[in-house]
């Protein structure tokens, strides 16, 4: 059977967390409580005595992927420190493991909720109004990485996989969203002139932690995919969760100006964005993501967006 994308060459169990944990860092830590905390795509994380979150990579890859994330948030770090929304900081760094087969990280637990998680009880434009926030001053940081000579939308060849997710995932979708679905996916989208924007880069409602009690966004983790990119990129997970009121509340706040042709590409994208969260969250067994991803899809059906992306909310 041929592995799936997020396949874990390096499973782990609590037991075998704390002895690599006890060996690497048993000075520092009292690993009196070791808890799953959750798996990703690229990262198995565990709770370590209610307050440090360890991230060991699944593959070779992905150990090269957390390497370059700790030089971008060391770099933007310090430029985002005063602001409400936190990022990761790295206290440990263990390269080269005694009993682990690659590098991993642990940082302080940044508290929160997934915005995937959330539904009914956020407003939008709220939460759509701290992000744009957020991403503004992301674009006020020094940025850790020089932009491209020249640069390429990548999101039209990236078509070709969302088109690969959408045939593995079109058994679990209602007939009438996944014909939609198929039509968008068939066209391909105006391409983005640029400029590109140093971004977050995978800034999917999963990687968007919230305080459910304030209404407000706490925290943005998962930074290995950060760098120079579509423009609209960063607000594509927000726009799948909340659609256009989001999205509007949040360019007014970042300063950006949303054209028609960014708006189609931003619609096209979070189709493609909804239509992959389905996919990982049917093939991986993960029900409350396969039904968040159902819910925006609908949305998006009774919108009209998915037979035309230049059509509003509403």
């Amino acid at each position: 059977m041929a592995k799936l994308p997020w396949h874990n060459d390096y499973p782990l169990d609590p037991a075998r967390v704390r002895d690599i944990l006890g060996v690497d860092l048993g000075a520092e830590l009292t690993l009196e409580h070791v808890v799953a905390l959750g798996e990703g795509w690229d990262f198995t994380t565990y709770l370590i005595d209610g307050e440090w979150v360890f991230r060991f990579p699944k593959r070779r890859q992905s150990a090269r992927q957390l390497a370059r994330e700790r030089r971008l948030l060391d770099a933007i770090g310090d430029a985002l420190a005063d602001q409400p929304v936190a990022i990761p900081r790295y206290r440990y760094v263990v390269e080269r493991s005694k009993r682990f087969a690659l590098g991993y990280v642990g940082y302080p637990l940044l508290r929160g909720d997934a915005l995937v998680d959330c539904h009914d009880e956020l407003d939008p434009a709220v939460i759509g109004r701290e992000l744009g926030r957020f991403l503004k001053q992301l674009q006020t940081a020094p940025a850790p990485l020089r932009p491209p000579r020249v640069y390429r939308d990548s999101f039209p060849s990236d078509l070709i996989e969302f088109r690969r997710e959408f045939a593995d995932a079109r058994a679990s979708l209602p007939e009438s969203i996944a014909a939609a679905c198929e039509r968008l996916l068939a066209r391909t989208p105006p391409r983005d002139p640029g400029p590109p924007v140093f971004q977050h880069g995978d800034l999917g409602a999963e990687h968007i932690l919230i305080d459910r009690a304030r209404g407000s966004i706490v925290a943005v983790i998962d930074w290995g995919d950060a760098g120079w990119g579509n423009g609209v990129a960063d607000v594509v997970g927000l726009w799948g969760w909340g659609g256009d009121p989001a999205v509007a509340a949040a360019v007014s706040e970042w300063g950006r100006v949303m054209s028609t042709d960014d708006w189609i590409r931003l619609r096209t994208w979070g189709v493609a964005y909804a239509i992959g969260t389905a996919y990982y969250g049917y093939k991986d067994g993960r029900e409350g993501l396969h039904t968040a991803a159902l819910r925006w899809l609908d949305r998006m059906n009774r919108a009209g967006q998915l037979d035309d992306p230049a059509a509003c909310d509403g």
